[in-house]
């Protein structure tokens, strides 16, 4: 019995550490341009209360924004929700449905991307830019 109950908390223990690493490789921050000339960074930081919290910036022809955002995911997907506008003009803020992600970052096949789900059209692929 009590073997029982320690190997079922080390499964609890071991599940929690898989579910806090699974976002650990999005950390830091990513950027892409659209071929309409705008580009979007996101920067990824650290879990805080079981979501990574992150910042948006958009910048190019008629466009400047920040937003604050919180992410979840797996290796191979993050699911970006919006929060809020910190600076600039995001005109589409009305209309995002906070339940659903913005946008999902995805790695397919050595490739990442970021694909819309929410306001805007497409995806454009991104990169990890390097840390200064």
């Amino acid at each position: 019995m009590l073997r029982s109950a320690l190997f079922a908390g080390f499964l609890l223990i071991s599940a929690l550490l898989v579910g806090f690493q699974s976002t650990d490789s999005w950390l830091g921050k990513w950027s892409g341009e659209h071929p309409d000339g705008v580009t979007y960074t996101i920067t990824v930081k650290d879990k805080y209360k079981g979501m990574n919290l992150c910042d948006v910036h958009a910048q190019g022809i008629q466009t400047f924004y920040h937003l604050e955002c919180w992410a979840t995911g797996t290796p191979t997907t993050l699911k970006v929700y919006y929060r809020s506008t910190t600076d600039g003009a995001f005109y589409a803020k009305d209309r995002v449905k906070l339940n659903q992600p913005l946008f999902i970052l995805q790695r397919d096949k050595g490739k990442t991307n970021w694909q819309w789900q929410q306001i805007f059209d497409g995806k454009i692929p991104v990169r990890k830019k390097a840390s200064a």
